[in-house]
């Protein structure tokens, strides 16, 4: 990641210290803490959950995943053909749930037939467009499309 210009630092640190102020450090600090406190709660889950769980809303909570991962995709190819660099977010957020969908596939499947399916979804399917979304939002990152006049215009 680039290192922030100096009228962006002015821009994220003009008062540091108050409350509701932008602060890349200070929100870079809570992210990062909020994620080891993260650790000892994962860890009381992995040893208290039971092994075998039934829910009666299986169901819909893939259908659901699916859905999402249908509209991040779509939305994705909509703002790629505008040219629109908000296709970061949404190839970003199609990378993680296809990623999280390919990981409940495989550990949810039973033995046998069904395990060899998710795993052959995951690997030809869920995985290589995946990682396709990540490398996209990646280079448009660095490489963003240029702003039209339109478009500035629509912003002011």
């Amino acid at each position: 990641m680039e290192a922030l210009s100096s009228a962006d630092h002015a821009r994220w640190s003009a008062v540091p210290d108050r409350p509701g102020t932008r602060s890349p450090r200070r929100l870079g600090r809570a992210f990062a803490v909020a994620g080891l406190i993260m650790i000892p709660w994962v860890l009381y889950l992995s040893m208290s959950l039971p092994k075998e769980a039934m829910d009666s809303h299986w169901a819909l909570g893939w259908v659901g995943l699916d859905s999402c991962e249908a509209l991040a995709l779509f939305a994705t190819g909509r703002f790629l053909r505008r040219a629109d660099n908000r296709c970061t977010l949404t190839a970003t957020a199609a990378a993680a749930l296809l990623l999280t969908d390919a990981w409940f596939d495989v550990t949810a499947a039973t033995p046998g037939g069904e395990l060899a399916i998710a795993i052959a979804m995951a690997v030809c399917v869920e995985i290589p467009v995946a990682i396709v979304c990540a490398v996209l939002a990646l280079r448009l990152i660095r490489h963003p499309f240029p702003q039209s006049e339109t478009a500035e215009q629509e912003s002011l």
